[in-house]
């Protein structure tokens, strides 16, 4: 196994932003290293020394050590061309692939995570009530909004179709969209063999 097809993962689990990670890995057919730390050790000396912010996740990748899922994602399927998962500034659908990856990541992403920790009493109670009624209206918007079958770029998986998956398992999951309300773009990628074997979807039950 070369340097190049290894990826060293600090994560909590399956669950946590490192899923993302963890999912796009296996579509690229990278070897997965595993660094699983309990809640807490993120803020130890020999965790901080890789990551001073203290964030899960953090990946270590051709000996280069990277933070933040989302710019991760983005990097690791630019520096594999040829599988078509990263949209360059040259393609007509780069506007839509920019769009879809910043709808997520900035309006979506963090306010679900601080609601969904929220309601498990690991982060402050009001920020459930503080993020609750914006949430489900913007998710109301979104499920209209997502395609009933196919991709959100050009009709071809990308990177912004992980960062979607991952703030749509968070909102089912919440409550805050129904499954059956987003079942025909959602349904396609968790039959996806790099998403099942990442076990992404492992904490999403349609039923």
């Amino acid at each position: 196994m070369t340097q190049s097809s290894t990826l060293d993962l600090y994560g909590f689990s399956i669950n946590d932003r490192s899923g993302k990670v963890r999912w796009l890995a296996h579509e690229l057919g990278l070897e997965v290293v595993e660094h699983r730390l309990e809640f807490g050790d993120q803020r130890s000396d020999d965790y901080l020394a890789l990551n001073p912010y203290a964030s899960i996740p953090t990946m270590i990748w051709r000996g280069e050590t990277l933070t933040e899922s989302t710019a991760t994602c983005i990097y690791l399927a630019e520096s594999f061309p040829d599988t078509g998962l990263a949209v360059f500034a040259k393609e007509s659908c780069r506007y839509a692939y920019l769009r879809w990856l910043s709808l997520f990541a900035e309006s979506f992403e963090m306010r679900l995570v601080e609601y969904m920790l929220a309601g498990a009493g690991i982060m402050p109670a009001e920020l459930r009530a503080m993020h609750g009624d914006a949430l489900k209206y913007r998710c109301d918007v979104l499920a209209k909004e997502l395609p009933t079958s196919g991709y959100l770029v050009a009709d071809r998986f990308t990177v912004a179709d992980i960062v979607a998956a991952y703030s749509l398992r968070l909102a089912v999951g919440g409550g805050l969209i129904e499954f059956d309300a987003i079942s025909g773009y959602l349904e396609p990628l968790m039959a996806r063999p790099a998403a099942k074997a990442s076990e992404f979807f492992a904490s999403l039950d349609p039923s």
